[in-house]
């Protein structure tokens, strides 16, 4: 059996266990292109029952699903605790001094206003992420980049003493709402959208921890630290790098061709 270092961060203290070999087999079958449902499945998996029970990882930022996930990954890789990716590496990634203390789920910050109303930002979640996910192909003519900008800005606006649904009540309650608020912000006229995304993306960064986060066609992707040579290239980190082969193999049906 593995052992892992504890994991700590200014909210966070998390102690991670080794995925059995049904669990791997159960990550292992979570499509590539689902990378945010399976850190959610994967986390809840790996979290130690021995210690006291964190929050659901669906709750926790963003970043720090990619921090726990990185963290089991420095851990069973052979190139150890600074990985491997290609031209760069994990530290590339990584900053500790950017870490928050404040609430995942309740702080938000004021942005200012736009199109006559104040907005404020909240930090982005693991389950407004899998909302995003689910929701691909939901909206014609809008993919890519720009489906997860646009999930992204109407998952963390919001107006001044305005309720939402919580991004927990899933794939009815949430995702209906999230999808109508991304047709809602997509239908702005370009400038009012323009001043929109320029408050949300200056929002974004005031809210910036552990790993500075963009969107690509792809999802969710960590760029490389400022101040860095050499033009890296942003990182992800998917969870099916933890998974061994045999996993792969015992999973994998008989009819099914090799992946």
């Amino acid at each position: 059996m593995l052992h892992f270092p504890l994991l700590r961060t200014r909210r966070l203290t998390v102690q991670l266990r080794e995925l059995s070999i049904t669990d791997s087999i159960v990550i292992a079958a979570i499509p590539d292109h689902q990378q945010e449902a399976s850190y959610t499945a994967f986390l809840r998996y790996v979290l130690s029952k021995d210690k006291s029970t964190p929050p659901d990882p669906a709750c926790w930022t963003v970043q720090e699903r990619m921090l726990a996930v990185c963290h089991y990954l420095s851990s069973v890789l052979e190139d150890g605790p600074d990985l491997s990716l290609g031209a760069s590496h994990y530290s590339d990634y990584l900053s500790y001094a950017s870490d928050i203390s404040t609430p995942a789920v309740s702080h938000t910050i004021e942005l200012g206003e736009v199109v006559d109303e104040a907005w404020r930002i909240k930090h982005f979640t693991g389950a407004m992420a899998e909302s995003i996910e689910r929701l691909l192909g939901e909206l014609p003519d809008i993919s890519g980049r720009l489906h997860w900008l646009l999930g992204g800005m109407a998952a963390q606006l919001v107006r001044k003493d305005e309720a939402v649904p919580d991004p927990m009540e899933g794939e009815d309650t949430y995702d209906h709402f999230l999808l109508n608020r991304m047709r809602i912000i997509g239908a702005y006229p370009a400038s009012d959208f323009a001043a929109l995304m320029t408050h949300y993306m200056n929002g974004r960064e005031k809210l910036s921890h552990l790993f500075n986060i963009e969107f690509s066609d792809e999802g969710l992707v960590a760029l490389p630290k400022r101040g860095l040579a050499g033009g890296l290239p942003p990182a992800r980190f998917p969870v099916h790098y933890a998974i061994s082969n045999l996993a792969k193999e015992l999973g994998r049906r008989h009819d099914e061709p090799g992946r």
